[in-house]
């Protein structure tokens, strides 16, 4: 299996299988490469991030906080890394229209500032410019947290 550059994948995927080891270890073994969107109106930020991140094996795309939902369905991502120094409200209503989605993305919010993570309760959160194996830890997690698909009759109600 190849991607769309016609390497092979480097070890991240959406599927994963799961093995338990002698202490209590879970280890995943991803089968295809995770996909995140890093959507942003600091363009240093989402180029230097989508960089770092692509080094790492996942599969990156980039955008504008107006395109995201456009690319979120494009790319079909599995986490949407959005960076923002926004308010609260908007940042609320962004992640809302993700959350709507009939095959939702786990949503990340890297924010700006000297506020602690308790400030954005329910939404996941990391510092902007944190360090990159705190943010693919992040990545990581907010991928296992991703919401399960709509059914046919969840959809209905939408």
């Amino acid at each position: 299996m190849r991607d769309h550059n016609g390497r092979p994948p480097r070890g991240r995927s959406t599927r994963a299988a799961m093995t338990f080891g002698t202490e209590s270890e879970t280890a995943i073994h991803r089968l295809h490469p995770l996909r995140v969107l890093v959507s942003g109106r600091d363009r240093r930020f989402v180029r230097v991030t989508s960089f770092l991140l692509s080094q790492r094996g996942y599969d990156v795309a980039q955008t504008s906080p107006r395109k995201t939902l456009e690319t979120v369905q494009q790319h079909r991502s599995d986490v949407v890394l959005l960076e923002t120094s926004n308010l609260r409200v908007i940042v609320a209503r962004q992640v809302a229209a993700l959350q709507a989605l009939p095959v939702a993305p786990s949503v990340l919010v890297a924010f700006e500032g000297d506020e602690d993570n308790s400030s954005w309760q329910g939404l996941s959160t990391v510092k902007k410019w944190t360090p990159i194996e705190t943010l693919v830890e992040e990545i990581e997690a907010a991928a296992l947290a991703r919401p399960a698909q709509l059914t046919e009759s969840e959809r209905a109600y939408l």
